[in-house]
């Protein structure tokens, strides 16, 4: 028994080596820990005669999705004063609904649709852009201080709604279709490591934004943090 739990130790001790950071870019280093694995697995089996498999936690994050808030301009925006507290608010209440790598804001039904199994590479459905009275209804408010809040953050360059091509039916009404995106140099949702891995398009609509920025006193102030 003795013999087993120390086995079991040396297993484990292997396993949480291979699950280092640095391991992906050392291909020898995790060949030699496979190579124990399968040794201490080897031994194992002939010591109890049973077969055993090497298995990983589950990552509770997962799959689940968060954005990243740019927090030393947030800081910035803070200490001059930029935001109200109704801007506050609805940026918190509306970072549920960003479309991973573009920062639009898109119906909550989409957002948070299953992924089906078995889906072809090529069947890909485009989630629905959330209209004035979708995100109202979203971050329960009515759409007419909605409509207010978010007029005021588009002035102030953290809320885009550029105009797109043709035709929709909106509360029976027929509109040019509008999108609504949330500026990432406040928050982002997006991967960040090495690189931002954000949609060049939004990248390009808000790649000037927030040069003009001054304190209480007038004078001008510099985001902090600029990353394309």
């Amino acid at each position: 028994m003795k013999k087993e739990s120390s086995l079991r130790s040396s297993l484990n001790k292997a396993e949480r080596n291979a699950r280092k950071r640095d391991f992906e870019k050392d291909g020898e280093s995790r060949l030699k820990a496979e190579e124990l694995k399968k040794s201490l697995l080897d031994q194992l089996k002939e010591l109890t005669g049973e077969e055993h498999f090497v298995g990983t936690s589950k990552d509770p994050f997962a799959g689940e999705p968060f954005n990243q808030t740019m927090h030393r301009n947030l800081d910035l925006l803070n200490r001059i004063g930029y935001l109200n507290q109704a801007e506050g608010d609805f940026l918190f209440r509306i970072q549920a609904y960003l479309e991973f790598k573009s920062n639009v804001i898109i119906c909550r039904e989409d957002k948070f649709k299953k992924k089906r199994k078995n889906v072809v590479e090529d069947d890909f459905e485009l989630p629905k852009a959330a209209t004035v009275s979708e995100i109202a209804e979203m971050i329960g408010k009515s759409r007419r201080q909605t409509s207010e809040i978010m007029n005021s953050l588009k002035q102030k360059e953290i809320l885009l709604n550029p105009e797109g091509a043709g035709q929709v039916s909106e509360n029976g009404r027929t509109v040019s279709p509008r999108t609504w995106i949330v500026n990432p140099y406040i928050m982002i949702c997006a991967p960040r490591k090495n690189e931002v891995k954000l949609d060049k398009l939004t990248m390009r609509l808000f790649q000037h934004s927030l040069k003009n920025l001054k304190d209480q006193n007038g004078k001008k102030v510099t985001l902090p943090a600029r990353f394309f």
